[in-house]
């Protein structure tokens, strides 16, 4: 009788950790569609992410207020842009932006081949400023994270003038 007790008990214990894996839906999922969501990288917003950068131009480097800044992630070509791969924002008086960056692309945004700046539009003002002359991928640091906020940096982005290049 204690033999029996002690198989049925073994048997348990083998029998519970194999049907708590089959019913589990981590070990069941199988998109990175799915695993990014959990891992909170989904459409819900489950964490924050920003990216935080500055905007410069000229030879002597003087800030350009107003300028559209985007963050980029995916690949390109034709027909295959999408417009959620795409966050961005205005430069403030200091040249400064800060990019809210949707969940689905907080996974991707520390990977250079991924993700990158890219310069939308220059005002007027600042029309001697070449906006094409950064072509070069910058890295994003993770300056700072705290409960559930991730805030990247990228180096600053300086123009050259049209009339210098």
């Amino acid at each position: 009788m204690i033999q029996e007790s002690i198989v049925i008990l073994l048997s348990l214990l083998l029998i519970v950790p194999i049907s708590w894996a089959i019913n589990n839906p981590l070990i069941e999922l199988s998109s990175r569609e799915e695993l990014a969501k959990i891992a909170g990288y989904g459409e819900e917003k489950l964490s924050t992410v920003f990216l935080h950068g500055t905007l410069l131009c000229g030879h002597t480097p003087h800030p350009v207020p107003g300028a559209s800044v985007a963050v980029f992630c995916g690949t390109s070509g034709p027909g295959r842009v999408r417009k959620s791969s795409w966050a961005k924002n205005v430069t403030n008086e200091s040249g400064e932006f800060i990019i809210d960056v949707p969940s689905h692309l907080h996974a991707n945004i520390h990977d250079p081949n991924l993700c990158h700046i890219q310069i939308l539009h220059l005002p007027k003002d600042y029309s001697l400023c070449h906006r094409h002359s950064f072509t070069k991928r910058k890295t994003f640091t993770l300056a700072s994270s705290n409960i559930g906020v991730r805030v990247y940096t990228t180096p600053t982005i300086y123009l050259t003038s049209k009339a210098s290049s």
